[in-house]
């Protein structure tokens, strides 16, 4: 009779791919949470930018100044430059009231500041003065990991990457 040879393996081929599994862990584990913390911040930017183009179109549509703000509640306006919350109000022309349009948040480990006043457009679409919202991720992985949202006197957004070492204003 022939001798057998056993189908497992040998103790040195299994340290051998255990380190190599290893190695490619160390190099993806890193790439992969900076590629996840990008989306985060690209997402939310454009939350934020999208809010933005609303606001800016209800105003023209309603023929009414619309506010973009921070709100706590998602039902009021506050006075503060941490946009944790943030709503759209528009003047309804016919009651003369305030109605809210939409309400948004900010994930957890995410920032978003602005103007304490919010963002104002006219029943033009224009904006009453320039603003600038950040968003941001405190973390050093990726680098930028700030995206300022500059809102012309026109209404455009344009948004640009900073890096923030890893802080948020």
């Amino acid at each position: 009779m022939h001798g057998r040879h056993g189908g497992g393996f040998t103790l040195v081929e299994l340290m051998v791919t255990v380190a190599v599994i290893a190695i490619l862990s160390a190099v993806a584990v890193p790439a992969m949470t900076g590629l996840i913390n990008r989306s985060r911040i690209s997402g939310l930017t454009g939350e934020v930018v999208s809010a933005l183009q609303l606001a800016r179109s209800e105003a023209v549509r309603r023929n009414a100044r619309v506010t973009l703000c921070p709100s706590a509640d998602g039902l009021t306006c506050t006075n503060s430059v941490d946009w944790a919350g943030w709503i759209i109000e528009a003047r309804d022309n016919a009651t003369g009231t305030d109605q809210v349009i939409l309400a948004g948040t900010a994930p957890s480990n995410t920032q978003v500041s602005g103007p304490a006043g919010g963002v104002v457009f006219r029943p033009s679409g224009l904006l009453v003065s320039q603003s600038q919202l950040t968003v941001c991720m405190p973390t050093n992985n990726p680098a930028a990991n700030q995206r300022v949202v500059t809102v012309a006197l026109s209404g455009s957004p344009i948004t640009t990457p900073q890096e923030g070492g890893g802080q948020c204003p």
